[in-house]
């Protein structure tokens, strides 16, 4: 009987050992094949790192959470009743029966999820689909005898009275910012809805083009006069953890002013490795980790338009705490590069990039665990959620490398080195705006 042969013991080990080595030298780093089994082990690795939850930086209440299931529950009934009575439903209606199934779902389970920012948000979702269908559906059956615009006066003036009711006291400043901004993020999306319909016309020239027309006006209506009662319902929620002495408003002022100065130099540091990049040698190519930073950390510098159309408009908080955001991320950026440019370490590398999210996660799970507060929270579930979208970077595919690999790779190091440098530096600038120096 024929036995397959098998290397001697000897062999053997000496094979093992042989791999055990050549492991070793790729997982620290000694390669720079990256279509090499090691890197891509290291790579899965680096996925599937757990990542701690950040606990919710603020909720709403839950007579809010009920009463917005009922509205979503009353149109999808409705959406769906008229729905079974379509003859032939457009080829590519604004919504589907199974968006408004879905929301319908989500109406049953609603009350029984946490009254959190997920919840609104998904609540925003849906009751816009259940809205959407119900207009949509009874203005193909000729059925919808409503104006699509009604509530949008009242909603804007509910908006100013909210506003104007919305002082900046507080005996709990970090409560309070974190509140704030979802008060006035609320807020000012709701008039900014509510404005951009104030005028709509239905000019649809048959049926369906009418129809989507008055599905998406109505729709859009109804979503912005929900943000005004998620703002309430957020204010009622911040003032039975904070019931205000303190005004806070010259503070916030100054706060702002120091963070514009910083804010100030570090785009002038931006500005000087966008001419360095300019200058490179190999302009017109991809520099993956540099140019993926730089790159990443543009969204700081499209935050400070935001906050300037916030501060004109008069939410305070919301500009104050987006500032410090800003300032987290490009001053992250700006260490981070500092250190390319002294360790010289800007090198797309398996390891390095596993130590990056590594250190991120560790100083994550440090902050969290002194049960910290709400707007710590907040800054953390930022940094967390660049984490979480560097691990989508990591998945590469099996073969060689090419550029678009590289290119991800390059963006996931980026997110993780962002995420690591705002970690560490988020106490700084929740002192800074609390006021605690000490």
């Amino acid at each position: 009987m024929h036995r397959p042969s098998f290397p001697s013991r000897r062999s053997r080990r000496a094979f093992l050992s042989g791999t055990a080595v050549a492991g070793t030298a790729a997982l620290a780093g000694c390669t720079t094949l990256y279509h090499v089994l090691p890197d891509r082990i290291v790579y899965a690795r680096t996925r599937r790192r757990d990542i701690p939850e950040v606990p919710p930086a603020v909720e709403t209440t839950d007579v809010h959470v009920r009463e917005t299931a009922d509205q979503i529950a009353e149109h999808a009934d409705a959406a769906l009743a008229a729905w079974d009575r379509l003859d032939d439903p457009s080829e590519q209606p604004p919504v589907t029966s199974a968006n408004i199934e879905s929301a319908d779902e989500f109406a049953t389970e609603a009350p029984t999820k946490p009254p959190v920012v997920s919840t609104v948000e998904s609540s925003g979702l849906h009751l816009h689909q259940a809205a959407q269908g119900d207009a949509y559906t009874r203005a193909v059956l000729d059925e919808f005898d409503d104006d699509p615009t009604a509530g949008v006066d009242d909603g804007l003036e509910t908006v100013t009275e909210l506003a104007s009711q919305f002082e900046y006291e507080t005996a709990a400043p970090e409560t309070f910012l974190a509140y704030g901004k979802s008060i006035e993020y609320s807020l000012h999306q709701a008039e900014s809805g509510l404005s951009r319909r104030r005028d709509a016309e239905i000019d649809g020239e048959d049926r369906s083009d009418r129809a989507e027309q008055i599905a998406a006006v109505y729709s859009g209506v109804q979503r912005s006069r929900l943000r005004v009662r998620d703002a309430k319902a957020y204010r009622e929620a911040l003032r039975e953890r904070d019931s205000g002495s303190d005004p806070i408003g010259n503070a916030l002022a100054e706060r702002r002013d120091e963070l514009e100065g910083r804010i100030d130099d570090l785009l002038a540091t931006r500005e000087e490795w966008g001419d360095r990049f300019d200058a490179d040698e190999f302009e017109g190519e991809r520099r993956d980790v540099r140019s993926a930073l730089y790159s990443r950390s543009a969204s700081g510098e499209s935050a400070l338009q935001r906050v300037t159309r916030y501060l004109n408009d008069g939410y305070e908080v919301y500009g104050t705490v987006t500032l410090a955001d800003v300032w987290l991320r490009l001053t992250a950026a700006r260490d981070e590069w500092e250190r390319f440019e002294t360790d010289e370490t800007d090198e797309l590398d398996a390891v390095v990039i596993d130590e990056a999210k590594r250190d991120a996660v560790s100083r994550l799970e440090d902050l969290l665990v002194t049960d910290p507060e709400p707007l710590t929270r907040l800054f953390c579930s930022e940094a967390r959620t660049l984490v979480s979208v560097g691990d989508r970077d990591q998945d590469i595919d099996a073969g060689e490398m090419d550029e678009d690999q590289r290119w991800s790779l390059a963006n996931g190091y980026a997110r993780y080195m962002l995420a690591r440098g705002m970690l560490d530096r988020i106490p700084e600038a929740v002192d800074l705006l609390t006021g605690d120096r000490s």
